[in-house]
């Protein structure tokens, strides 16, 4: 395609609008090796916004469904310039005007100042890989926070054999968190390139496990709750419920091991005379772990190793799981104050971009965010299966709308199948039971009042299932309240606590931090039950085939109302959230609402994975002993920085003018 095509395409806004002849000259020029010509194929305009290419084949670009072939390839029209078939739909036209529009269109899309064939998180990469691998590394040779826990084992000599002194503790310290926050940057900047579609699905895919290798066969970071993990896992094996009996009891003459000592070390203190909040499923995943560890006579060690590959496969699960729920069985109507229908083009309510923009941007808000690599993955927590578990059920739950008025014995299969999957990850992590919620609302609104009985026995089954692989009953139910005996800073409850605290100290109320704290509790889960309460609310007044992705806002926005109402608040309990979120911001066009919802899960991720960095503690002792010097060689590292940010700053300033 010549520049002069172009500009004689371009008409009159091209000459009206001043610099933009220099604009598209340089878009075209950027385009043009990047791929084939677009007019090397070329389409006719069918009825009702159907495409026919030269081949004979139809293709409906108002079917949410016709992106599959692109998901499937792996290809990206709207990166490569071959959109032909987006860009054509959009503005209606058809033959050479169509296929120079959905050209300028994908070209216009691509960042400003790129080389052509460059891809754009090339470089973000191989920056985010190192962050990670300092990162790692800066927070194992640490050791553990707490001097009264030891680690299990060196992990291949990456863990210190000794404590480091506080001159090295400060600057691993520093290097770890500026290695956390220069990765959290990283994953910011390839996140703005998926949502200009101008990201490759591959490019998102290798950057996610590129970031999540370190952490994956590093040693557990940031949290110690895995050695706990694999205690509770023995003092099953023992015979001992983790719902009723504390980690100490494994020194008990009860289950007298030579392992003993060395699962009860690896603890974090606080926890090792607490019970387990946790259900069967997790008491038996954690049991099968232990068993592994015995059978193959290495302790906590090698059940540390089983519960990071139970992790990271549940993991891999949950993010192909969300890009399975891109697929439905039919077209998307729109309707009023839907997510996806209200920001979709021609208001069709059908995606805005193809299946390779929605995995695009799943794959960079969810694997390769920074709280999934370092905390499900590195830190092995059993919320990556409780989340993997609750995103079968709804790919599952999927697979039975079809719009007739009375479902198959199939259909009925599927909504049990369903509903069984959801009480299995309830069975691991009991907020994940608000899936179980969503669903039985969701086949009653849809008249499925047959299926009831087929999900109450569903879910029984499966409950009973869970308490069988754990080898006891619902005790745990009892040891729910085990986390609020202790605060965590970051929790909206204590932060209220803490605001109401000095407000009233300032006004001369004398109000203790005890009954403040239980108070704000309260509001927080009050206020969680009524989002909830109003999201199931919403979902049923809505009629089954509108369009609307109420399965994705309950589980997404109620799991994030449910985590932030929590009397306390750690990053990976924002697993049973986040990916459910994430869909919904890759189904959506970049509105303001879909803004909101993403500066939700970008806010939330990075707040909470900075609130569990290591304490800066010795790093300002450090400086302080380095006095002046110290401080000017911190400055001047900061000036470096920033003025070799600063080119960058003022090409994208320039760009935009």
């Amino acid at each position: 395609m010549s520049r002069g095509d172009d500009r004689s395409h371009c008409g009159a806004p091209a000459r009206a609008i001043p610099g933009f002849r220099r604009w598209w000259s340089r878009a075209a020029d950027q385009a043009s090796p990047a791929g084939p010509p677009a007019t090397s194929q070329a389409h006719t305009a069918g009825p009702t916004g159907t495409l026919i290419n030269t081949h004979g084949h139809s293709v409906d670009i108002f079917a949410a469904d016709t992106a599959s072939a692109t998901d499937a390839t792996g290809t990206t029209a709207s990166a490569t310039g071959t959109g032909t078939a987006d860009a054509a739909g959009a503005t209606g036209t058809a033959g050479a005007t169509g296929t120079a529009d959905a050209t300028a269109a994908d070209t216009a899309g691509a960042p400003a100042g790129r080389r052509a064939g460059t891809p754009p998180g090339r470089r973000l990469i191989v920056a985010g890989t190192i962050a990670a691998i300092i990162a790692m590394v800066g927070e194992a040779r640490l050791g553990p926070r707490d001097p009264q826990a030891s680690d299990p084992s060196s992990w291949w000599g990456i863990l210190p054999s000794a404590p480091p002194s506080d001159t090295v503790r400060g600057v691993l310290a520093a290097t770890a968190v500026l290695a956390v926050i220069a990765l959290c940057l990283t994953w910011v900047i390839l996140l703005r390139h998926a949502l200009r579609h101008a990201l490759p699905t591959r490019t998102a895919a290798v950057a996610a496990l590129a970031w999540a290798t370190p952490f994956a066969v590093g040693p557990p970071l940031f949290s110690r709750d895995v050695y706990a993990y694999a205690a509770q896992g023995e003092l099953a094996r023992y015979g001992l419920d983790p719902a009723t009996h504390g980690i100490g009891d494994l020194l008990s003459p009860e289950a007298a091991g030579t392992a003993g000592a060395a699962f009860v070390a690896a603890v974090d203190p606080r926890w090792r005379e607490t019970h387990a909040p946790y259900g069967g499923l997790a008491v038996g995943v954690e049991r099968f772990a232990a068993a592994v560890g015995n059978a193959l006579g290495s302790g906590p060690a090698t059940v540390t190793v089983v519960l990071r590959i139970i992790a990271v496969v549940s993991t891999v699960a949950l993010v192909l799981l969300m890009l399975r729920l891109w697929r439905r069985p039919g077209p998307l109507t729109a309707g009023t104050g839907s997510l996806t229908a209200a920001s979709s083009p021609a208001g069709t309510g059908t995606e805005p971009g193809p299946a390779d923009s929605y995995a695009s941007i799943v794959l960079v808000l969810l694997a390769a965010n920074p709280f999934v690599i370092i905390h499900l993955i590195g830190g092995a927590h059993l919320d990556a299966l409780a989340a993997a578990l609750l995103a079968a059920a709804l790919v599952v739950d999927r697979m039975r709308i079809r719009e007739r008025p009375s479902p198959g014995h199939h259909d009925l299969l599927l909504g049990a199948a369903a509903v069984a999957l959801a009480c299995l990850a309830g069975s691991v992590k009991a907020t994940a039971f608000l899936g179980v919620a969503w669903l039985v609302v969701a086949h009653a609104r849809d008249g499925w009042r047959r299926s009831l009985g087929a999900d109450v026995a569903a879910g029984t089954i499966a409950v009973v299932a869970a308490s069988a692989a754990g080898g006891f009953g619902p005790t745990w139910l009892g040891a729910l309240a085990t986390s609020g005996k202790l605060e965590t800073g970051v929790a909206p409850a204590s932060i209220l606590a803490t605001a109401a605290g000095a407000l009233g100290h300032l006004v001369g109320l004398d109000v203790t931090d005890d009954s403040l704290l239980r108070a704000t509790r309260v509001l927080t889960l009050l206020t969680a039950g009524l989002i909830v309460g109003w999201l199931l609310l919403r979902a049923w007044s809505r009629p089954p085939a509108s369009g609307h992705r109420d399965d994705l806002a309950v589980v997404g926005y109620g799991g994030m109302a449910v985590a932030l109402g929590s009397p306390v608040l750690y990053p990976w309990y924002l697993a049973l959230s986040v990916p459910f979120l994430a869909a919904l911001v890759a189904l959506a066009a970049l509105d303001r609402r879909t803004r909101a919802v993403l500066a939700l899960v970008v806010v939330t991720s990075v707040w909470l994975c900075a609130a569990t960095l290591s304490p800066l503690a010795a790093t300002w002792r450090l400086l302080g002993r380095a006095g002046a010097p110290g401080a000017v060689a911190a400055a001047a590292l900061v000036l470096l920085a920033l003025a070799a940010a600063a080119p960058r700053v003022q090409r994208r300033a320039a760009r935009r003018r």
